[in-house]
């Protein structure tokens, strides 16, 4: 659904019973609710669920460099960026990735932890990399492959990025477009926020809708893990793989 960032605050703020209906917002009461705005959706963040999109990112590689980072560059930001940085929103989670050829073939790509990767006694041979470490940083991310690439091709991954990146809160004319359901959840849980600050007190039912609202979203929003294993560790009796936990293959 469409709105415009304002329309929020003030929705958020008939609730909270700070403004009467058709009241206009105040400007200053509007800077003053966009921060408050600013900060549920920060907070937001740290709750995965709350996150409806999942993006595809396409990082170019470079042949002999085996270190890229991801994020939004540090001010002063030099002038062009270095060629082995990705412009974007930090992600907050890497959910998978692989690398593309020239000729559209995918090869995919094991995230590793730091132990692993220490344990890789040569990080500098040329070749397509398997895998690639992130080391966590902000407001950038910093991937160190395994080996170096020997190819200019594509790395491809899907990452869950800040709420920031979907909803922008620059001004209170910003535009956004909302998944299902969620402007009731951003108004319903701003009014919560808002009303201590205005001295109101939130009806139950404001309350009651907030929570329930915010929870609906995070049961559409959920995806079930699911058990899977490596195909080579399987059986192929009757042409069906298997694999028993207390016998093995």
């Amino acid at each position: 659904m469409t709105d415009t960032v304002g329309g929020l605050v003030r929705a958020a703020m008939r609730k909270a019973g700070i403004l009467a209906a058709g009241e206009p917002l105040p400007a200053d009461e509007g800077d003053d609710g966009l921060e408050v705005l600013r900060d549920m959706l920060d907070d937001w963040d740290n709750e995965e669920l709350m996150i409806p999109v999942v993006t595809e990112l396409l990082l170019p590689l470079l042949s002999n460099q085996s270190v890229y980072t991801v994020g939004i560059y540090p001010s002063p930001q030099p002038a062009p960026l270095p060629e082995n940085h990705l412009e974007t929103p930090r992600p907050i989670e890497i959910q998978a990735a692989f690398i593309r050829d020239g000729y559209g073939t995918d090869y995919p790509q094991e995230i590793i932890d730091v132990e692993t990767f220490s344990r890789i006694s040569r990080k500098t041979d040329g070749a397509r990399p398997s895998r690639f470490f992130v080391q966590q940083g902000w407001p950038m991310m910093t991937f160190t492959f395994e080996s170096v690439p020997y190819a200019d091709e594509v790395m491809h991954f899907y990452v869950v990025q800040p709420l920031s990146a979907i909803i922008p809160t620059l001004g209170l004319t910003e535009v956004v477009d909302l998944p299902p359901g969620y402007r009731q959840t951003i108004i319903y849980n701003l009014a919560i926020l808002l009303a201590p600050e205005w001295s109101k007190e939130v009806p139950r039912s404001i309350a009651a809708i907030a929570a329930s609202s915010k929870k609906k979203i995070k049961r559409r929003n959920y995806e079930p893990v699911v058990l899977g294993m490596d195909r080579a560790v399987a059986t192929q009796r009757r042409g069906i793989g298997t694999y028993i936990i207390e016998q093995g293959p």
